[in-house]
């Protein structure tokens, strides 16, 4: 199965946000997805994201995001996780989420391969944009509030 490499740094949100933006500009999106991968169910204002750009079949290789987006990286990692979101929808991608436990999280972020991420996709779900662009909704709330 061929591995990726991970583009950005993880824990570095506007660095990994910056690459993402420079590289996803090369690139046709539509009919692609976002797929946002998390460790944290049930517990938004504690988690990390990593993201996985998908084109539509055909169009290229999928773009895995390291591990820097959403609160767990402090103020800047929720700006960016909305602002990666906010780039989605003004492309019309399908925004996806799915859950790792942490162990595979990390694993799947550094070191993907085609085959596992085509299994991340299927294992997603449909997610509604607002979870993440709404400041109130990442943080501050109570920890299991969503």
């Amino acid at each position: 199965m061929p591995q990726l490499d991970p583009l950005g740094v993880p824990g570095a949100p506007v660095d990994t946000l910056n690459a993402a933006m420079s590289r996803a500009q090369t690139l046709s999106w539509a009919g692609g997805r976002l797929l946002l991968v998390t460790d944290w169910q049930g517990r938004r204002p504690q988690a990390r994201y990593g993201a996985v750009l998908m084109p539509a079949a055909g169009r290229g290789e999928p773009l895995v995001l390291a591990a820097a987006f959403g609160p767990r990286f402090g103020p800047a990692g929720s700006q960016a996780l909305q602002e990666l979101v906010r780039w989605a929808q003004r492309q019309e991608l399908a925004l996806r989420e799915t859950v790792l436990s942490p162990g595979d999280f990390t694993r799947v972020l550094e070191e993907p391969d085609t085959e596992e991420l085509r299994h991340l996709v299927a294992a997603s779900n449909p997610t509604d944009p607002a979870i993440y662009t709404t400041s109130h909704s990442l943080a501050g709330k109570a920890a299991g509030d969503d």
